[in-house]
């Protein structure tokens, strides 16, 4: 065998075995909770409910006996409708109403004042708010919830963007599967959470393949978070192996055309 076809067969061989072990390890890469086990699933049902923060909007509804009590409390807040709405490729969320927590934590109620609210619970708050009514109203029931209530997935994800969400008990799963799940080229094993509170920022890393997801203090999502999902190396490996498959491609061709020209001088000679 002519150095030049041994020299293109191990070049070929090189290349396909190159390239069918970085698929499986991108294969291995995308798989989800690999090392999870049924025990810390079911140890993961832990209870969550947001702190209020400054800069929040609240819905606040007053329901009493007397309808007309309840609308001194009561105000029109658009943000009641139920769905999820994105900010992202010309996409646009209309702007809540409600009470804001302003700097100073507090938000203000017609006839109530200025309540307290910024680092109380939801239900933390519907007590004081409930207890503060009995002054003007005998019977009242008292719902908050959050208004903008938002985060923002940015990176390895099919649909990046910022997302208004009608619930409160979001987790970073729940968040993924917005965002329309990873990419084959997202870091399952390393996945950010950027968190502003009290005007210092946090930052959190996930591995969705361990256990401790699961007790982490990112696991649940606080309003204005931000996720980040990084790129992995086998997409700079992918784009590589373009490269290579292209000069496999000029080898092969190259080999072919030196056995063509053997064969033709072997049938002239």
């Amino acid at each position: 065998m002519r150095p030049i076809f041994r020299l293109s067969l191990l070049l070929l061989v090189g290349i396909a075995l190159f390239s069918c072990k970085s698929s499986k390890k991108l294969t291995q890469q995308a798989i989800y909770f690999r090392e999870i086990s049924d025990s810390m699933l079911q140890r993961a049902a832990a209870q969550y409910e947001p702190v209020l923060q400054k800069g929040d909007i609240l819905s606040i509804v007053v329901v009493t006996p007397n309808e007309a009590s309840a609308k001194l409390f009561n105000q029109p807040d658009a943000a009641t409708e139920s769905g999820i709405t994105t900010q992202g490729g010309g996409a646009t969320a209309s702007s809540p109403s409600g009470y804001l927590v302003d700097e100073n934590g507090n938000i203000s109620i017609p006839y109530i004042g200025r309540v307290k609210a910024a680092g109380l619970k939801r239900s933390e708050l519907t007590d004081v708010l409930e207890g503060k009514l009995k002054q003007f109203i005998d019977s009242a029931s008292v719902t908050v919830r959050l208004s903008n209530y938002r985060i923002t997935i940015l990176g390895e994800v099919a649909k990046p963007g910022t997302y208004s969400i009608p619930s409160e008990r979001v987790t970073i799963i729940d968040a993924i599967g917005l965002a329309g799940d990873l990419t084959i080229y997202g870091k399952r094993n390393n996945i950010r959470v950027i968190r502003q509170t009290d005007n210092v920022k946090q930052t959190g890393t996930l591995d969705i393949n361990k256990g401790d997801i699961f007790n982490s203090p990112f696991y649940y999502l606080r309003q204005n978070d931000i996720v980040y999902v990084e790129m992995n190396n086998s997409k700079i490996i992918n784009s590589d192996q373009s490269g290579l498959r292209t000069f496999g491609i000029v080898i092969g061709a190259v080999s072919a055309l030196g056995v063509l020209v053997s064969t033709i001088n072997i049938l002239t000679n």
